[in-house]
């Protein structure tokens, strides 16, 4: 898998560009600030964007969904149980921040089942709930690699405050979905630097006794 990570907005999230290796075309992944960078991004790559993916519905993740839909000609692709996040505002004054618009109705759901087949790839989804009920990580088993949204961070994991979150949930995603996973991945999450699955089975806190959650 191709990858390009661009760190966007006040909450330093990370949207991503994914294809395959020698392909010619490119998803761009949880578009959730500036756009513009993003579309220079995309130009730079000489690769055709075909799609939006969504690894969860949160506002910084989702805030230039429309920016760019209408820009390329895109679907937003995310887990039906997000829609509610996608069908209204979230934070009013996060997205004025962000200069988020509304995003558009999906084109289609990614679930757990039915491989993203998009940019040349075939990503396996993993249903993640617990940061939000619609929470997915999006697999690459050639390359050994994971999108993991704001599932997992380095060391870390998504918060769980906020409405659709729930701490217990996330911890039973993380032990018997993320973490069953055979073997050793490299995992790009929603903020911060990547981390590696094998590392985060012994180090993370939150599998043990001292939880500990990310600000996002």
């Amino acid at each position: 898998m191709w990858l390009e990570r661009l760190t966007v907005g006040p909450l330093a999230e990370n949207c991503y560009l994914v294809g395959a290796r020698e392909g010619s075309e490119l998803a761009i992944v949880d578009p959730g600030a500036e756009s513009g960078r993003i579309a220079a991004a995309v130009e730079v790559s000489g690769r055709r964007p075909v799609a939006i993916l969504l690894t969860h519905g949160h506002v910084d993740h989702i805030a230039h969904c429309a920016h760019l839909a209408e820009r390329y000609e895109l679907g937003v692709w995310v887990h039906r149980d997000d829609l509610p996040l996608l069908a209204g505002p979230q934070w009013p004054e996060l997205e004025a921040a962000l200069g988020a618009r509304p995003c558009p109705a999906p084109a289609g759901f990614l679930e757990e089942g039915s491989p993203a087949r998009f940019a040349g790839l075939a990503l396996d989804v993993l249903h993640t709930p617990g940061h939000t009920p619609g929470g997915i990580c999006l697999i690459d088993p050639g390359s050994r690699q994971a999108l993991v949204g704001d599932t997992l961070f380095h060391r870390g994991v998504g918060r769980t405050d906020l409405p659709g979150g729930d701490g217990p949930t996330l911890a039973r995603s993380l032990r018997e979905r993320l973490f069953a996973l055979d073997g050793d991945f490299l995992c790009w999450p929603g903020h911060g630097p990547e981390t590696r699955l094998a590392e985060e089975r012994l180090e993370n806190p939150f599998v043990g006794t001292r939880a500990r959650f990310s600000p996002w």
